[in-house]
C-alpha cells in the first residue's frame, strides 16, 4: 500500500463548489452555506489552484462550468455518498448490534437463499438495516463497482477483476401461458409442444446466458422458437402474455409474477436452468457482509 498524503484541497472546498453548482450562483450558495461571499470565492480560487484547473468560465454574466468543472461536479455526489457511508458504518460498528446492508436482489434467490440468511443474520445484528435495489445483472455489477450496493444476487458471474462471483443455486425455468391456453390443464409442459407458439423473450443483452439456455433447449426439443418481440422488464412481458399475445419463460422462483390469468408450468424434455450467483467486491472485509456470504453459502447447499 502506498503511503497516504494530505491533498492540496479539503472537503470544505469541494462542498462549496458542489453547492455553487447546485444553486447556480455564488450569492445563493453563500447564503445556504452561511459564509460570506468573498470567503466562498477564495475557497473556489484555492481549489482551482490546488487542482491546477479552472472550474468556472470567467467574464460571463451567467455562471458556467468549464469542461473540468463539469467533470468534478459529476463525480462529487458519489464521493459525498461514500463519506456518508463511512460515517454510518463507523457509527454502527461502535454499537456492535447493527449495520446497513445494501443488497441487489432481482428476486430469483430471495425465497431459497436470501430470506433464510437474513433471518439468521438479524439474530446477530438485531438492529440491522437493509436496503434492496433492483437491476439487471450487468447493472448490479456497475452498482458494485461504484459502491452503490454491497452485494448482488445475479444471474451472471462477473468478469470484473475487482468483483467475486460465488455460485449459489441452479434454478429451473418454466413457461408462462396466456389465459385459457390448451396446455394449462397439464402440470408439466414438454418443450416440443410449444413449437407452433409465438414467443416473447427478454432481450439477449439483458442476460445472454439465460437467453442462450432457452434457445438451446428449444433446439434440443427439435425447433427454433418463433420470437415475435423482445421486451423488458419481466412484468411487462407477462402483461403481454396476459393479453394472449404469446408465451414467455420465467424462472420458477419468481412465478408469483404471473398475473391477469396467466399460468406458470414447469418445462420438461428438456428443463432449462440458470445459475444464481452472489457477487460482491473482492476487497470488502466488512464482518456483516462476510457473515451474509457465509450464511448464503450454507443455505444454498
Amino acid at each position: 500500500m502506498q503511503p497516504f498524503r494530505y491533498p492540496a484541497f479539503d472537503l470544505r472546498q469541494l462542498t462549496s463548489f458542489a453547492e455553487i453548482v447546485r444553486i447556480g450562483s455564488y450569492r445563493g450558495a453563500a447564503k445556504t452555506l452561511h459564509v460570506a461571499q468573498p470567503a466562498l470565492s477564495r475557497q473556489i480560487q484555492n481549489l482551482e489552484s490546488a487542482l491546477g484547473i479552472v472550474l468556472f468560465e470567467r467574464g460571463l454574466r451567467r455562471l458556467r462550468l468549464t469542461a473540468e468543472g463539469h467533470e468534478l461536479a459529476a463525480r462529487l455526489p458519489g464521493l459525498f455518498a461514500h463519506i456518508d457511508r463511512i460515517v454510518e458504518c463507523t457509527q454502527f460498528a461502535s454499537r456492535g448490534t447493527g449495520g446497513h446492508l445494501r443488497v441487489g436482489d432481482a428476486g430469483v434467490a430471495t425465497t431459497e437463499v436470501l430470506l433464510p440468511a437474513l433471518r439468521m443474520l438479524r439474530k446477530r445484528w438485531p438492529d440491522l438495516r437493509l436496503s434492496f435495489y433492483q437491476n439487471t445483472s450487468e447493472g448490479f455489477f456497475n452498482d458494485l463497482i461504484e459502491d452503490k450496493i454491497d452485494c448482488a444476487f445475479a444471474m451472471l458471474p462477473s468478469s470484473h477483476p475487482d468483483l467475486t462471483s460465488r455460485r449459489l443455486i441452479s434454478l429451473e425455468i418454466g413457461i408462462v401461458l396466456p389465459p385459457g391456453h390448451r396446455l394449462t390443464k397439464q402440470k408439466e409442459v414438454s418443450l416440443a409442444t410449444l413449437r407452433n407458439e409465438s414467443w416473447i423473450m427478454a432481450p439477449r443483452a439483458a442476460n445472454a446466458l439465460l437467453y442462450d439456455e432457452i434457445i438451446g433447449c428449444c433446439h434440443r426439443a427439435g425447433f427454433s422458437p418463433r420470437i415475435i418481440d423482445e421486451v423488458s422488464p419481466r412484468p411487462r412481458v407477462i402483461s403481454q402474455v396476459a393479453c394472449g399475445v404469446a408465451v414467455t419463460t420465467l424462472i420458477e422462483s419468481v412465478k408469483h409474477l404471473c398475473i391477469g390469468g396467466t399460468t406458470y408450468r414447469r418445462l420438461v424434455q428438456p428443463t432449462p436452468k440458470i445459475t444464481c450467483y452472489l457477487v460482491y467486491r473482492r476487497n470488502d472485509s466488512s464482518a456483516l457482509l462476510q457473515t451474509l456470504i457465509s450464511l448464503c453459502g450454507t443455505q444454498a447447499r
